[in-house]
């Protein structure tokens, strides 16, 4: 059988009121994130911080829909942003173990669960009942970074309760989400990770799933802390954006699964993003690459951000197969060219 254990999984638990010497962890990230949302602070790797821009962004994209509503091109856009897929990827590994050879993970990225009405029922409607190992989410579940969460978490509940996944449910939060959404995600079954690791044990085999806080608004070097263990085992990362791809992937994080950028979303006729959002690492915006011996996944995220359209994108909903064979450099093109074909056909 299958187990997911946690670090933090331990014989003598934590008192209920611990010595002023021990530090939670978590209640130490929580008392920083709270401060960096009410504040509207973003902060990035170096020690460079500042005011994050979402709102200006907003702006711009409201005026973008409100131009578009004016032409036929609104609703074509709604309805591209409608049409989610789900897409199969192959990911090869020489070095997973052979417990996990075929082990099949849902990925579902930037659900922004509120912005699309019945986004839920289009999920399951891809899925079609399939059963996986194991669903990871990595972030935005809402599309407003701030007030009420509980029609998110009502609705997160209704599609999560209705996914089949042997082993439970693993997730992260994104830059849209509010540190106080953490406790209700855990109570409807989602194990949440912030800046900590857990195993997935099956038979002698296990691997290692690493999860960190959003690092493109709220970055502390506890993101860093967290991926250090990582080339003890086979060791996945999620992590919201791809912007710590460099430093998971020298300390031997085999597979780095995040989303964030919606494939731009919005696009040039080719797929080509007019933004990103990233701060770096822009050339992994999107699809199956791969830095140093890391392999990575950026989702094109399920849902859509600012205002429910898209152009030259699709939403998608991924489900990563693992397999235990050296990657050859003829399977690493074509799953490449998985995410290009994307945008074929949609405009």
């Amino acid at each position: 059988m299958l187990k997911i254990k946690s670090l933090s999984d331990s014989p003598n638990p934590e008192p209920l009121f611990p010595e002023p010497r021990l530090i939670n962890r978590r209640q130490l990230w929580a008392n920083n994130r709270f401060r960096m949302e009410m504040e509207n602070l973003k902060t990035r790797r170096y020690g460079n911080r500042g005011s994050h821009h979402w709102y200006e962004l907003l702006v711009m994209i409201k005026t973008l829909g409100f131009i578009l509503h004016l032409t036929n091109l609104y609703q074509k856009g709604a309805r591209n942003a409608e049409n989610i897929i789900l897409r199969e990827n192959p990911l090869y590994f020489s070095n997973l173990p052979q417990a996990f050879d075929g082990f099949a993970i849902l990925h579902l990225s930037d659900l922004h669960i509120d912005g699309m009405k019945g986004i839920e029922d289009r999920i399951l409607h891809v899925l079609e009942n399939r059963t996986v190992d194991l669903c990871v989410l990595t972030g935005d579940y809402r599309s407003k970074l701030h007030g009420p969460h509980k029609h998110i978490i009502k609705s997160m509940d209704y599609l999560i309760k209705r996914i089949h996944s042997k082993h439970g449910f693993i997730g992260i939060l994104g830059n849209h989400d509010g540190c106080h959404m953490l406790n209700p995600l855990e109570q409807i079954g989602i194990t949440m990770l912030v800046n900590s690791t857990c195993f997935i044990d099956k038979g002698s085999d296990r691997i290692r799933i690493i999860g960190t806080d959003d690092v493109h608004y709220y970055y502390t070097d506890q993101a860093l802390h967290a991926l250090e263990g990582a080339d003890d085992e086979f060791s996945v990362a999620l992590v919201h954006s791809p912007e710590l791809y460099d430093f998971a992937a020298e300390m031997g994080v085999e597979l780095y699964l995040c989303g964030h950028t919606h494939f731009g979303q919005i696009c040039l006729p080719g797929g080509r993003a007019i933004i990103t959002h990233l701060n770096r690492g822009r050339k992994y915006y999107r699809g199956h690459w791969k830095y140093l011996d890391m392999q990575g996944v950026t989702h094109a995220g399920v849902g859509t951000s600012g205002i429910p359209i898209r152009f030259n994108t699709q939403g998608e909903v991924l489900i990563h197969h693992l397999h235990r064979r050296p990657l050859k450099k003829a399977q690493f093109r074509s799953s490449s060219r998985m995410a290009k074909n994307l945008t074929t056909g949609i405009h």
